[in-house]
């Protein structure tokens, strides 16, 4: 017996939809879409703003301030905690101590969840079993050996900060505090401990910001907020240009000072930065947009060029999505 599967007009319309977007892909030598989400993206796609991430460094190195990189979603935040991550290794903070990281880029973290999160970022050894508090006591204790035996201060970074639950919020806290008085009996004849030993680099919108004053206002008064600046239209169109010179697999031969937008035109660039607001992940969204427009006309007339007209005509379009998830 044979069964006819019969394909549904809605696979039809999706597939001849990849079909287009695959034509213009294709035309301009792009092996997938420029334009792709990604959770971790490939650092070659990075745009750095060397001032704001020299400001986020020094803090770190000064050693008198925790850091909070705020900024809405799609801002760059997690971009800007990677870079900093990246250097610090590197560097040596006034006192001649190295570094220590940590990342944890897990959000909707329970309290124990956030213990053992921390512990396996700064590479802590703990049993399964314990509980929070003892999995935090271990952490503090290898921070402040470190510190003492290997001249290492530690720096923990921590992404969307107030998505956790609030509990989880008072481990910060205590290695916020570090060292205690306890710790400073022990080990203050054999090296001086008079300054944190542990920096948080903490990430998330002005709204966590608001949450990390009202539940943790003792680190949040010794925390230094930095607003992330918005991408001007220099940055918008090195981001565009990274992510086709990806797709067409010649990033490693990027050059920022000289690169190709091809089929994008300079003033549909400005038109898309200007309606994203400068946000990298409204940029992508849509320039995404200004792809499938281009598609299709690229179907009619074999001219895949995203222009000033139809960057406005989908700027327009996206306008009230925009608005809702700013």
């Amino acid at each position: 017996m044979t069964i006819a599967i019969h394909e549904s007009a809605l696979i039809r319309h999706f597939n001849t939809r990849k079909e287009v977007l695959r034509a213009w892909e294709e035309r301009i030598g792009a092996r997938f879409s420029p334009f792709r989400g990604f959770k971790m993206p490939d650092s070659r796609l990075y745009i750095e703003d060397s001032n704001f991430l020299d400001s986020i460094v020094d803090l770190i190195i000064t050693n008198e301030r925790h850091v909070f990189i705020r900024g809405p979603v799609g801002s760059g935040k997690s971009t800007l905690m990677l870079l900093a991550l990246r250097d610090l290794p590197t560097l040596a903070d006034r006192r001649g101590n190295k570094f220590v990281t940590g990342y944890v880029g897990m959000t909707g973290l329970y309290e124990k969840q956030m213990a053992a999160a921390i512990a396996d970022s700064l590479r802590v050894k703990y049993k399964r079993s314990w509980e929070s508090s003892q999995i935090i006591d271990a952490v503090a204790k290898e921070s402040l050996r470190r510190y003492v035996e290997e001249q290492s201060r530690t720096a923990l970074f921590i992404e969307d900060v107030a998505d956790n639950q609030e509990a989880a919020f008072h481990k910060l806290r205590f290695l916020a505090d570090l060292p205690t008085e306890e710790m400073i009996d022990a080990y203050g004849k054999t090296r001086a401990l008079d300054e944190p030993i542990v920096t948080l680099v903490m990430s998330g919108t002005m709204i966590y910001w608001n949450a990390m004053l009202s539940f943790l206002p003792q680190i949040a008064d010794r925390t230094e907020p930095l607003d992330v600046p918005a991408l001007n239209n220099a940055k918008a169109r090195e981001f565009i240009g990274r992510r086709i010179s990806y797709a067409q697999g010649r990033i490693d031969s990027f050059d920022p000072e000289n690169f190709d937008i091809y089929p994008f035109t300079d003033d549909a660039i400005t038109v898309i930065n200007t309606a994203a607001n400068g946000n990298p992940r409204d940029i992508r969204m849509l320039a995404r947009g200004c792809q499938q427009v281009a598609a299709e006309i690229l179907r009619k007339n074999n001219d895949p060029t995203v222009n000033r007209e139809i960057a406005e005509l989908v700027s327009e379009a996206y306008a009230t999505i925009l608005k809702e998830v700013q």
